[in-house]
């Protein structure tokens, strides 16, 4: 057997050796719904620190369960930009203002974004048989 020869057989070996693992290696789950919402509200910049996380979160988190990535990302846009809106007109995060101005601008802005939002009939409204 040449040099030549047995390099290529290591090679061949460590590729099926390689390949025998990957096959063998348990499957990496799916990240949870929990940490998607949490990346998704992230992009939006909206961290743990803010006093809207909560808010971006719920909401994301339980269109991820439903199925709908977009509008989690749409929920998670909706809160940045009510966050914006808020502070905007100069009110303290940890105000009860700035609160009512929160949950005025989510729902007002919610509806914007959805108002041409096809409705769906799932699993989630349908409950269990």
């Amino acid at each position: 057997m040449t040099r030549s020869q047995t390099h290529a057989g290591i090679a061949l070996g460590t590729i099926a050796m390689l390949a025998a693992v990957a096959v063998l290696a348990p499957p990496v789950p799916p990240a949870s719904a929990e940490a998607q919402a949490s990346r998704i509200c992230r992009e939006q910049g909206i961290t743990a620190s803010h006093t809207d996380y909560d808010y971006c979160l719920m909401k994301a988190e339980r269109a991820i369960e439903w199925g709908e990535p977009e509008m989690a990302r749409a929920f998670a846009r909706v809160t940045a930009e009510s966050r914006d809106a808020c502070q905007s007109y100069g009110l303290d995060p940890s105000s009860s203002g700035y609160r009512s101005c929160f949950d005025r601008e989510t729902k007002a802005r919610s509806l914007l974004v959805f108002r041409d939002e096809k409705l769906k009939f799932g699993p989630q409204l349908a409950g269990p048989k």
